[in-house]
């Protein structure tokens, strides 16, 4: 039990989140946007190559991206609620215009927001992805024909800059 007028757990947690998503952000491609005292909700912007639709529905590249994360009453026993803000071209993350929707698999109480956060640059950079348990169909299929084409990894077509550019997880646990 803490003593009266301590902070309680919870709270110690908001504030440890928002001291390291602040390290986070002075040392990678990450900045974030925080309301709340302590923040509860958090748009988070990473700078990594990744994929969106281009006009005509195929993937180009965008190398700008952000999330926006609540962290409901029962956080960090319960995941933080994910809405991408960006348009994106991945598996398990849906675009603004299909809801957002974000699912990364295994949730841990002991994760951060500053490492749920590098998660998510990981993912969106198509260095994590699960072909089984998918949010976008076609950003699967089209995954799925680049490995049967070129045996590459979505990652490696981006690291070789395949694929145009634009101008400005684990299954089972997104159902």
């Amino acid at each position: 039990m803490s003593p009266p007028g301590a902070p309680g757990p919870r709270l110690r947690r908001l504030e440890r989140d928002l001291a390291e998503l602040r390290a986070a952000a002075g040392r990678a491609e990450l900045a974030f946007e925080a309301n709340g005292a302590p923040p509860e909700r958090y748009v988070v912007t990473v700078e990594v190559v990744g994929l969106a639709r281009g006009q005509e529905g195929e993937p180009v590249i965008r190398r700008i991206h952000r999330f926006e994360a609540y962290l409901p009453v029962d956080y960090p026993r319960r995941a933080p609620l994910l809405r991408w803000l960006t348009p994106v071209f991945h598996p398990n993350i849906l675009p603004p215009d299909r809801n957002g929707g974000v699912c990364i698999g295994s949730w841990s109480p002991s994760e951060s927001l500053a490492d749920l956060s590098r998660r998510l640059a990981t993912m969106v950079a198509w260095r994590s992805f699960s072909l089984d348990d998918v949010l976008d169909k076609d950003a699967a299929a089209w995954a799925r024909a680049v490995q049967a084409r070129q045996g590459d990894a979505p990652a490696d077509l981006l690291e070789r800059a395949a694929i145009p550019s634009i101008v400005p997880a684990e299954p089972g646990a997104c159902d």
